[in-house]
């Protein structure tokens, strides 16, 4: 297996000498390369094909996001991580086209390790050639929005202050009001209205509310350019159905709250590839969708027929660039392909997602996705779908008593 090829980029000398003697310990798998500006940076890129450039933000003459703007353009196939200190949010919005993830100085060796390979294993999901050109023809990719970045900032810190990232939030009062009325709505069932961020962050922790800021800028930032037949509220509606019904699963199993938190946030971004592949190729999807209504098949199967990948890997490949967990990646990107029974990410949400299309019929023609057949009767016949089911009946009353949703069609089905 050929190295990694791996460029840092600092204006300061005793940086790169740090970073250097701090991975010393990864030269028999990366090629490092060291520039100490943005013009030395593209000079290497003679040398060798990046595939991560780390980069300081804050540099004389070409400062890093101008830098990382080029390689954006050039060499759109290399992964993008901004490395820096205190950055002001004007810097963080400027520069949120140009970079895939934020790493903070100082950092330990294990952090750089960690946020390098985590970007470099959702290549893993996308192997084939022809899929990663897929993925170089998107003429932009969508980015983490400003306040998450800045969260992410503020959370970095040795003592983050759930008090600034309330403030944050609350700079776009826009977003500041989805929240509001995403986290009133019978998907939580909280006892109490919500009247403030700092109280939905204290209710609900902040990881859930970075997963519904993420979520709604996603969603959002697609809304203009979807398909007339693609529905987008749809889209986000099941989205949202299936990542509560995921933290009620692993709740129901007593699972650790980070694996909950992880089926969350993999619940409500497992959908996310088709809206990469619905704003960059709205033409090809158009068959997508025209094959799901008169061949009857499930969307992922026409968007292997036509793309030769599905909005799963994509969405998991492009996830892993912007530095999601390890978990919440495999939660995405395997949501279709489980085979076995576990206690996963993957496949709690992958029985989410299939309690969701089973419960809630769109239309006469709607096409459901199912089990493997072996499965579905191990899970039933050691009553695992029997708990769940009542499990996400007792705790989300509101929900499952609303017009449309269906929760005794699975059980009859599975019965």
């Amino acid at each position: 297996m050929s190295k990694v090829q791996v460029l840092f980029v600092d204006d300061e000398p005793n940086v790169l000498a740090g970073i250097r003697r701090m991975l010393h310990h990864k030269r028999d798998e990366w090629d490092m390369y060291f520039a100490e500006n943005g013009f030395k940076a593209l000079e290497e890129f003679k040398t060798a094909v990046m595939d991560v450039v780390v980069s300081d933000i804050r540099m004389p003459v070409m400062d890093g996001i101008e830098l990382l703007e080029i390689i954006r353009v050039e060499f759109p196939n290399t992964v993008r991580i901004a490395l820096s200190g205190q950055v002001q949010l004007t810097d963080v919005i400027k520069s949120t086209r140009a970079v895939h993830q934020y790493i903070t100085k100082p950092c330990s060796s294990e952090a750089l390790v960690e946020k390098i390979e985590g970007a470099l294993g959702s290549r893993e999901v996308i192997t084939d050639p022809a899929m990663q050109r897929l993925v170089t023809r998107l003429q932009t990719l969508p980015v983490i929005p400003e306040v998450f970045h800045a969260i992410e900032l503020e959370l970095a810190a040795e003592d983050p202050c759930m008090k600034t990232v309330a403030e944050l939030v609350s700079q776009d009062v826009g977003l500041m009001a989805k929240l509001l009325n995403l986290v009133n709505s019978p998907y939580f069932g909280l006892p109490q209205k919500i009247k403030s961020i700092f109280q939905a962050i204290n209710l609900l922790g902040i990881n859930t509310i970075k997963t519904l800021i993420l979520s709604e800028q996603l969603f959002d930032e697609f809304e203009q350019r979807m398909l007339p037949q693609f529905s987008l509220s749809r889209l986000w509606e099941h989205s949202f159905r299936v990542s509560s019904m995921a933290c009620f699963i692993a709740e129901c199993e007593g699972l650790d709250r980070e694996t909950a938190l992880n089926c969350r946030m993999a619940g409500i971004l497992h959908d996310v590839g088709k809206l990469i592949l619905v704003s960059g190729f709205p033409d090809e999807y158009s068959r997508v969708l025209r094959m799901v209504r008169e061949q009857g098949v499930t969307v992922h199967v026409a968007e292997e027929a036509v793309f030769d990948t599905t909005h799963a890997q994509l969405g998991a490949y492009l996830m892993g660039l912007w530095g999601l967990p390890g978990e919440v990646i495999l939660g995405i990107g395997h949501h279709h392909k489980v085979r076995e029974r576990a206690l996963s990410v993957p496949f709690i949400v992958s029985v989410a997602d299939v309690i969701d299309h089973n419960c809630v019929i769109l239309h006469p023609e709607y096409v459901r996705i199912e089990f493997q057949e072996s499965l579905m009767e191990s899970m039933y016949e050691d009553g695992y779908m029997e708990r769940w089911l009542g499990y996400i009946q007792d705790h989300w009353e509101t929900m499952t008593n609303m017009p449309g949703f269906k929760m005794n069609l699975l059980k009859k089905e599975v019965a």
